[in-house]
């Protein structure tokens, strides 16, 4: 079985691409500039506007950090999986979505709904909360009646392990999502979860570096602890500087907690920056953290560019409006189709393949930057005809 990779840029250069955009200003575009918006960048300028003054500083690998840029800036042409079910899809088959109840899952089973609509199969949404309490109980009524598949993102195993060992007796398909400790129970590493953080983390430490063209060395990285993931794109930032700059670069971690994101994440983030002048730029696996932001920044003059995973629409407000350097966006809908049809394939008893992130995660996410924000208002769309290739795959044409 065959994964796509996305299609490589040709030209990988200096600067900035995607992402945290200059330090220079937060809108900071340079309207002479004559890139063609693949992340190219030339001397002192590049598609987001003029590189922080000063020379590159020596050890640091812009190149290799702006490699990584490039293949997120790149369109993808097709999904990610290509070999059709092994047996026509049966309508009967069952199928459970376990709702953690946030506004994500929502949209989760949104996504999830339509494409079991497209297959012809039905699919039941379960309430599980987001307490141990919840979850182990939604799951205790589950192994009632357990399903053929249940697709349970987002929810740790820890939560529902005895549950978890009564549906594999049940010879139930588990699929999950967006955790980072699946091992531990003896699931696959799926979409969103541990190497795929490690691969994101990677990509928010080459934006420091391409953002600020290889001039500065000192970034800090807001972190929430309460999130699993975010604690392994730590990590894995710090790694990938270490890689790119050789040493020279310094990462600091801030702790925000999570029940402070929606209340004064943005001010937690404002008050940091003033304490530490010496910061080039920001990076965080949390990019609801700077909505506001930017006019709290001009407001205390200082100019600070950042770049945060999983922007949502108030973010791509900004980027598109100048005000936020860039963004990293995923393609929920094909993640979730992705998930079912995972479920599907075990189900059939087929071989799903060893997953390589670096390969995988730039056909779900991409940068987005001033001139492409607008296209994803609504949210970012990978590949427009996703839809019908997952129904050829399903044999459901």
């Amino acid at each position: 079985m065959r994964v796509h990779h996305r299609r490589s840029t040709a030209v990988l250069t200096m600067a900035t691409a995607a992402v945290l955009a200059l330090v220079a200003c937060s809108s900071g575009l340079d309207e002479d500039s004559d890139d063609d918006g693949e992340g190219s960048a030339s001397g002192t300028t590049s598609v987001f506007g003029e590189c922080p003054e000063g020379e590159p500083v020596d050890g640091i690998d812009v190149d290799a950090a702006q490699a990584v840029i490039d293949e997120y800036m790149a369109p993808a042409e097709s999904v990610i999986m290509d070999e059709p079910l092994a047996e026509p899809l049966d309508p009967d088959v069952t199928v459970t979505f376990m709702d953690n109840d946030t506004t994500v899952a929502g949209l989760m089973w949104e996504h999830l709904a339509e494409a079991g609509e497209r297959a012809g199969i039905d699919i039941r949404r379960v309430s599980a909360g987001n307490s141990a309490q919840s979850i182990n109980t939604a799951f205790s009524t589950l192994v009632e009646d357990p399903p053929d598949i249940v697709l349970a993102p987002a929810i740790d195993p820890t939560f529902w392990a005895d549950q978890l060992d009564a549906l594999r007796d049940a010879d139930t398909t588990i699929v999950t999502g967006a955790i980072t400790n699946a091992d531990e129970f003896g699931l696959d590493d799926t979409y969103g979860g541990y190497g795929a953080s490690l691969e994101n983390g990677r990509v928010l430490a080459a934006a420091a570096i391409t953002m600020t063209c290889g001039t500065a060395t000192e970034f800090s990285f807001y972190n929430v602890p309460e999130l699993p993931f975010s604690n392994v794109q730590q990590e894995a930032a710090v790694e990938a500087l270490e890689e790119f700059c050789d040493g020279a670069c310094t990462l600091r971690t801030v702790d925000i907690p999570v029940a402070q994101m929606s209340t004064g994440g943005s001010d937690a983030v404002l008050s940091d920056l003033q304490a530490h002048p010496e910061t080039a730029a920001f990076i965080t696996p949390i990019d609801e953290i700077q909505v506001g932001l930017p006019a709290k920044q001009d407001l205390a003059g200082i100019d600070v560019p950042g770049l945060g995973q999983s922007s949502t629409p108030p973010n791509i407000e900004q980027i598109a409006a100048g005000e936020q350097a860039g963004g990293f966006a995923v393609d929920l809908r094909q993640f979730m189709w992705l998930l079912l049809d995972q479920g599907l394939r075990l189900d059939q008893g087929m071989d799903y393949p060893e997953p390589d992130w670096a390969a995988i995660n730039p056909n779900l996410s991409t940068i987005l930057t001033h001139d492409t924000a607008s296209d994803s208002a609504d949210g970012y769309v990978a590949v427009e005809d996703f839809a019908d290739q997952f129904a050829a795959l399903w044999g459901v044409e």
